[in-house]
């Protein structure tokens, strides 16, 4: 059971660990990323971070999906981390939904500043955009002691 999406492009890092989650309760961390899955010295490094009672696990997209399908046990309760918000969306368009989403950090050297871990492309606007026509709040806080930081859409070109 999902009981959090993350976009962290930092993936697994202490915030997470140490704050996400004892906060939610989880039992384990998925990190979903083609990258991460494909570097085994990376993936080791990741999934060394679990301790007894959190598995981490380390997982292409496609096996993400197949493991949240069913393929996983059931019963945990899984923190769903992605490096950025194309893999979330790709992950909801293979059928794995979910009503909110978290924005860790995202770091864009092109984008714009929201808050000082979040700054934003074009293209994550626009994913960002359609999460919140299918109904997915946005979520926009390091640690979950923050208070959540405000995401006000960039206007769309042509709109006041």
């Amino acid at each position: 059971m999902i009981i959090l999406v993350r976009v962290d492009d930092r993936l697994l890092h202490g915030q997470i660990i140490c704050a996400w989650v004892p906060f939610m309760k989880a039992d384990s961390l998925l990190v979903a990323s083609d990258e991460a899955a494909g570097d085994s010295l990376v993936s080791e490094i990741i999934g060394s971070c679990g301790y007894k009672g959190l598995n981490v696990y380390v997982k292409s997209i496609d096996d993400a999906v197949g493991r949240l399908r069913g393929d996983g046990p059931a019963k945990e309760r899984t923190i769903l981390i992605v490096g950025d918000l194309k893999d979330a969306l790709r992950i909801y368009d293979m059928g794995i939904r979910f009503t909110s989403i978290n924005l860790g950090n995202i770091h864009h050297e092109d984008g714009r500043r929201i808050t000082p871990y979040l700054i934003v492309n074009r293209e994550d606007e626009e994913i960002l955009r359609r999460f919140r026509r299918m109904g997915v709040s946005i979520d926009v806080r390091d640690v979950p002691a923050s208070p959540p930081a405000e995401y006000i859409p960039m206007m769309e070109e042509g709109r006041r």
